[in-house]
C-alpha cells in the first residue's frame, strides 16, 4: 500500500528536504511516527534542517498506516507549505525548479548579504512568502543573539520558502528599505551575471538589455561593424546574441568564429559560450581552442564538426599557413574581441591582411567572405594630437576590420549607466624618494664593474647612448645596445674574442640587475631590492661560476655585508636607511590610501597594477609584512612570460591564476587586494572591485579606459600614485584624448561620406602588392658556424641543422652534448609533435634551446637562434639575428632517413666521454661534484661496457658447451 507515493517521495526527495523543517509538522510526527524517532529528528534539526529533513523523509517511506499520505498533506497545507502541498499532489516540481537559481545565488552570497541586510525593516515587506511563526523566530533571534544571527536565519528561511514569487519580494523590500548594496548582490550586475554583463535567464542563458540590442543591431542586418563600448556593459552578451540570431538566419551554411586575444581570456569567454548554449540551444556545437592545442588538433576537422568555434588569434593564423584552412571564405562569421589590436603584426591584422586581399583581388568571382565584427572598449588607437588625426586613425582601423559602421549607444544611454559605472579618478602626486645609503653603494659598486668592464674593452665604443643615469630605463637601453654590439664583436685572436666577450656579457647582466634593484628601491622597499639581488647573486653561485663572476660576486658580498653590519637604528633595513628618515613616501601614501579606503569600508575590493613582476611580488611581501595592511591577504596576478624577475619565478599557470582570481572573486573575503601587472587590464573581469589604484602605472589611452573599467562596482574610485609630475600630466592629458576621440566618432557617425572619402583598403593593398613584387632575396648556400652568443665557443655547423615542420631547427650532430651540459626541463610538455625533455645550456651558462623527442626518437637538440651568432667559415663575418625566419642561408628539411644513418645517442655519450681532456677533468675535479647528466653519462656508458663484457663471456661459454657436446656424439657409440 502506498508504494507508488513511497517511489515519488524518493525520488523528489530533494525537494523536500530544503524546503520542510521538520518541527513545523511536529503534530505529524506525534502522531504517525514513534516517539523515540521524532525526537532524534528534531534533535537533528538542530545541527542541519536538510538532515533532519532527510530522516524524517526515510522514517515516512516505511509507513505503512492508513491514511498517513493524505495526514502529511494536510500537516504541510496547515502549516502553509503549500507549493510543497500543490507539487506532491499532482507530482509536478516545475514552478519549484523555477526558483532554484535564486536559492543557489542566494547561497552563494549569502555570507555577505547576511551583513548588508537589518531583518527586523525587511520583515514588515516580507509576509507574504514567510510564515508568521518564522517572522517571530526571526525577531527573537535578533533580541537574543543580534542583527547577523537573525540575518542568517531569515536567509535560511528564504532558500527553504516554497512560495514561487519570494526572490521577487525580497527585491521589492530591499528597494523599500533603500539597502542599495545587499540589492545589488541580487541584481544583473553581481558576479555571475556581471560576468557577461546581461540580464540572466534559466541556466546560462544570457538575455539581452536595451542598449545591448541597440550595440548589435547593425550586426543583425548583416554589416561589418566595429562595437565601442564601456568595459564592464557585457560586449560578450551582444556577440552571443549575435552568433544566436545568425546561426539561425544561415542555417546549416553557418560557422562562427569568436577570438579572444588572451588564453586567460580564451577560458572565460569559451565557458560563458558552452553554458549560454547548453541552455539555449544544446544541439549548437562548440568547440574551443588555445595555446598548443592548435598543434594537437587538426582545425579543418574542428571545422566540420562545430558551429561555433573559439580559439585565439594565432591559431587561425597558424591553421591559415598550414593549408587546414585554404580561406576565410570557409567561414560566415568572425567576431574580434578586443578588435584595436588589429594594427602591425598582431594575428588579428594578419588575419585581416588576408581577409582584404581576398576581398579586393576576388569581387569579380563572387567569393562569399565572413561578416566581420570587432569588440572594443575604445578605438583611441595609435597618436593624435588633434580631432582630424583621430579620425584618421579610426578609419585606418575600421578599414583594417572592413567596416563602415561604428555603433555606440545613443537611445538607450540611462540605461546603460544604471548598470555601468565610471569610477572617479584620483591622482595622488608624491615627493621623491630621498638618496639612501643603498643608491650610494649601488652606484659604487656600477660604477666599479663599469671600470673593470673597461679594462676588458673599451664598451663607450660599442653604444653611442648618452646620458644613461643609474636606475633608469636608458641605463637598460644602453646594457642592451652594448650586448648587442658585443654578441658580434670580432678580433684577431679568437681564444681572446672569446674571453672578452664573455666577460662583457657578465659584466653587463650583472649591471642590469644592479639598475633592476635601483628600480625596485624607487618604488619599493631598500628590503625588496636587496633581496632581488641576493637572489641573482645566489643563482650566479650555484650554477658554477666561472673567474669573473666568482670576482664579482664576492664584491657584491663586501659591499653588502659590511654595511648589513653597520645597523643604524631600529626599524631600520639592515643600516640602509638613515635614522628619522621614511624608507619611501610612495609607500606611504599608498598605505595612507589603503588604510582610508578600508576604514570607511571594509567590504572593499581593490586591484592595484604595477609595471613589474619584481614589484608586485615586492609590494605583496611589504603589505604582508605590515600590521596594518596584512588583512588584505594580497594576491598576485602576472603573465605567463618566460623574461620573469628572480623574485616570481617562471610567471604563472593558467590554475595558479584561476585560484587567484577566484580567491578575490569570493565572497567569503580570502583575499581583498590583487596586485597586478598588464595581464589583468585588458578582457578579465573583476565585477566586484571598487577601487582601481595605478602605481606608476600609465600607458596610451586604451589602456588607460580598460584599466579603468576594472572598477565595476557602483562608487568606485580610480587612483594614480606617482612621484613623477609628468607621469599624472600623461594621464590627464590621456582623458583629454579620451574625449576627443568620442568626438571623433561622433563626427564620423554623423557624416559618414567623411569616412567614405578616407580611402585605406586599396592604397594598403597596393602596398602590400609592391612589397610581394620585390624579390624574396634567397638563402645562400655555404657552411656557417654557431657561437654561443655569451662566450663565442663553437655549437655546430649550419650543414648539421635540420628543419622540422618549418620551425623547430634540431641539431644532427652527436658531439653536441660533449659542448653542452642538459638540465631537466621545468615543464616538460608536448608541442607540435615535439616533447620537451630537458633544457639544454653551453657550459658558460647561456640557454641553448631544450632537448626533446620526435616519434620514437630521443634526444633531439632543438636550437634557438637568438642564443648564437653566426659566423661565416668562408668570409669569417658574423651576424646576429633574433628570429630563425630572419637569417639568410639555408638550412636541409628533417628526414627520419637523416636519423637512421647518423643519429646514435650511445655513441653521442661515449664522444661526450672521449672529449674530456685530462685538463677538462682537473677542471672538474676542483668544481662541485659532476652535475646529474654526466653522472647518468658515466652510469649508461659503464652499463654499456659491462653488457658487451657479459655478451662476450656468455658467447665464448656457449661456444665451448658446443663444443662439448659435439665431442660426446663423437664419442658415443651409434
Amino acid at each position: 500500500m502506498y508504494e507508488l507515493e513511497k517511489s515519488n517521495l524518493q525520488r523528489c526527495s530533494k525537494y523536500v528536504i530544503h524546503i520542510l523543517r521538520p518541527s513545523y509538522v511536529k503534530g505529524f510526527m506525534t502522531t504517525y511516527l514513534q516517539p523515540e524517532v521524532a525526537e532524534r529528528i528534531l534533535s537533528e534539526e538542530s545541527k542541519s534542517v536538510t538532515a533532519a529533513a532527510q530522516v524524517f523523509l526515510d522514517q515516512v517511506c516505511l509507513l505503512d498506516e492508513l491514511g498517513w499520505y493524505q495526514a502529511l498533506l494536510d500537516a504541510l497545507e496547515a502549516e502553509d507549505y503549500k507549493g510543497l502541498c500543490e507539487a506532491l499532489k499532482g507530482w509536478d516540481f516545475q514552478t519549484l525548479e523555477s526558483t532554484k537559481e535564486h536559492r543557489v545565488l542566494l547561497d552563494r552570497i549569502e555570507p555577505r548579504f547576511t551583513k548588508l541586510i537589518k531583518p527586523r525593516d525587511l520583515l514588515l515587506h516580507l509576509g507574504d512568502c514567510l510564515r508568521k511563526r518564522e517572522c517571530e523566530e526571526i525577531l527573537a533571534i535578533e533580541n537574543l543573539k543580534g542583527q547577523i544571527a537573525a540575518a542568517e536565519r531569515l536567509t535560511d528561511c528564504l532558500k527553504r520558502s516554497d512560495k514561487q514569487n519570494w526572490f521577487k519580494l525580497l527585491k521589492s523590500a530591499l528597494f523599500s528599505c533603500e539597502l542599495t548594496e545587499a540589492l545589488q548582490l541580487l541584481e544583473p550586475d553581481t558576479e555571475e551575471e556581471e560576468r557577461g554583463g546581461g540580464e540572466k535567464s534559466r541556466g546560462g542563458e544570457k538575455k539581452m538589455r536595451e542598449y545591448q540590442r541597440e550595440l548589435a543591431e547593425p550586426v543583425f542586418q548583416g554589416k561589418n561593424t566595429v562595437i565601442c563600448a564601456p568595459t564592464g556593459c557585457g560586449k560578450t552578451v551582444v556577440a552571443l546574441a549575435i552568433c544566436e540570431q545568425h546561426l539561425k538566419v544561415k542555417g546549416k551554411g553557418a560557422k562562427v568564429v569568436f577570438m579572444a586575444t588572451k588564453v586567460d581570456v580564451f577560458n572565460q569567454q569559451y565557458k560563458l559560450f558552452q553554458e549560454h548554449f547548453q541552455e539555449k540551444d544544446p544541439d549548437i556545437r562548440i568547440d574551443g581552442l588555445c595555446g598548443n592545442q592548435g598543434d594537437q588538433l587538426s582545425m579543418k576537422v574542428v571545422m566540420e564538426n562545430n558551429d561555433i568555434i573559439v580559439l585565439t588569434p594565432q591559431i587561425l593564423v597558424n591553421a591559415m599557413a598550414r593549408g587546414e584552412v585554404p580561406s576565410l571564405s570557409c567561414f560566415s562569421l568572425l567576431i574580434l574581441d578586443e578588435c584595436h589590436n588589429t594594427t602591425g603584426k598582431h594575428p588579428y591584422n594578419i588575419i585581416m591582411t588576408s581577409y582584404l586581399d581576398a576581398k579586393l583581388s576576388t569581387e569579380q568571382n563572387g567569393q562569399h567572405l565572413p561578416q566581420i565584427v570587432g569588440l572594443t572598449a575604445s578605438v583611441g588607437i595609435g597618436s593624435f594630437k588633434n580631432q582630424s588625426e583621430a579620425e584618421n586613425n579610426i578609419c585606418q582601423l575600421c578599414a583594417s576590420l572592413d567596416s563602415r559602421i561604428i555603433s555606440t549607444i545613443h537611445t538607450n544611454t540611462d540605461e546603460l549607466q544604471s548598470y555601468v559605472h565610471t569610477p572617479d579618478k584620483e591622482f595622488f602626486l608624491v615627493q621623491k624618494r630621498h638618496i639612501d645609503p643603498f643608491i650610494r653603494i649601488i652606484h659604487d659598486i656600477m660604477a666599479k664593474i663599469e671600470g673593470l668592464a673597461k679594462t676588458v674593452y673599451n664598451i663607450e665604443s660599442l653604444s653611442s647612448i648618452e646620458n644613461r643615469d643609474y636606475g633608469s630605463q636608458k641605463y637598460e637601453q644602453w646594457i642592451v645596445d652594448v650586448q648587442k654590439k658585443c654578441r658580434v664583436l670580432q678580433l684577431k685572436d679568437q681564444e681572446e674574442e672569446s674571453r672578452v666577450c664573455r666577460a662583457l656579457y657578465n659584466y653587463t647582466e650583472h649591471l642590469r640587475k644592479y639598475n633592476d634593484a635601483l628600480i625596485i628601491n624607487e618604488d619599493a622597499r631598500t628590503k625588496d631590492a636587496l633581496e632581488y639581488l641576493s637572489s641573482f647573486i645566489q643563482q650566479v653561485k650555484n650554477a658554477g661560476h666561472d673567474k669573473t663572476e666568482r670576482q664579482l660576486t664576492a664584491y657584491f658580498d663586501v659591499k653588502i655585508s659590511t654595511k648589513k653590519s653597520q645597523r643604524s637604528g631600529p626599524g631600520c633595513t639592515a643600516g640602509f636607511v638613515q635614522r628619522g628618515q621614511k624608507e619611501n613616501p610612495k609607500l606611504d601614501m599608498l598605505q595612507y590610501i589603503l588604510e582610508e579606503q578600508y576604514r570607511q569600508n571594509d567590504e572593499t575590493k581593490s586591484v592595484l597594477f604595477v609595471r613589474t613582476r619584481a614589484l608586485a611580488d615586492a609590494l605583496k611581501s611589504w603589505m604582508e609584512e605590515s600590521d596594518s595592511l596584512k588583512f588584505l591577504k594580497p594576491g598576485v596576478l602576472i603573465g605567463r612570460g618566460r623574461k620573469s624577475s628572480q623574485l616570481t619565478g617562471s610567471g604563472m599557470t593558467l590554475n595558479s591564476k584561476k585560484g587567484v582570481l577566484d580567491s578575490f572573486k569570493s565572497f567569503d573575503n580570502q583575499s581583498k587586494i590583487l596586485i597586478a601587472t598588464s595581464v589583468a587590464d585588458e578582457g578579465i573581469d573583476i565585477p566586484q572591485c571598487n577601487l582601481v589604484l595605478m602605481y606608476e602605472y600609465v600607458g596610451n589611452v586604451v589602456k588607460m579606459v580598460q584599466v579603468r573599467g576594472r572598477g565595476r562596482a557602483q562608487g568606485s574610485k580610480c587612483i594614480l600614485v606617482s612621484d613623477k609630475k609628468d607621469r599624472i600630466d600623461k594621464e590627464k592629458h590621456n582623458m583629454e584624448k579620451e574625449k576627443i576621440v568620442e568626438r571623433a566618432i561622433r563626427n564620423l557617425q554623423d557624416t559618414p561620406t567623411e569616412m567614405l572619402r578616407k580611402v585605406f583598403q586599396r592604397g594598403d593593398k597596393v602596398c602590400r602588392d609592391m612589397v610581394k613584387m620585390v624579390p624574396e632575396r634567397p638563402r645562400t648556400e655555404g657552411s656557417y658556424q654557431l657561437l654561443c652568443s655569451k662566450c663565442k665557443k663553437h655549437s655546430c655547423y649550419t650543414d648539421d641543422i635540420r628543419v622540422l615542420q618549418d620551425s623547430h631547427h634540431i641539431v644532427l650532430d652527436p658531439t653536441l652534448f660533449s659542448r653542452a651540459r642538459t638540465e631537466p626541463h621545468p615543464k616538460p610538455k608536448g608541442f607540435m609533435g615535439l616533447v620537451k625533455t630537458r633544457k639544454l645550456f653551453c657550459h658558460c651558462g647561456l640557454d641553448w634551446g631544450i632537448v626533446a623527442s620526435y616519434l620514437t626518437i630521443q634526444n633531439l637538440p632543438v636550437l634557438k637562434i637568438e642564443s648564437f651568432v653566426v659566423k661565416n667559415c668562408v668570409t669569417e663575418q658574423q651576424r646576429y639575428y633574433r628570429k630563425w625566419r630572419d637569417v639568410t642561408f639555408s638550412m636541409k628539411t628533417f628526414e627520419l632517413t637523416d636519423i637512421a644513418d647518423s643519429w646514435n645517442p650511445c655513441e653521442s655519450l661515449s664522444l661526450r666521454l672521449s672529449s674530456l681532456s685530462p685538463l677538462s677533468l682537473s677542471s672538474l675535479s676542483q668544481s662541485p661534484p659532476f652535475s646529474p647528466p654526466l653522472c647518468r653519462s658515466l652510469f649508461m656508458c659503464v652499463c654499456v661496457c659491462v653488457c658487451v663484457v657479459v655478451s662476450l663471456l656468455w658467447n665464448k661459454l656457449f661456444d665451448m658447451l658446443f663444443y662439448k657436446i659435439n665431442s660426446l656424439q663423437l664419442i658415443l657409440p651409434d
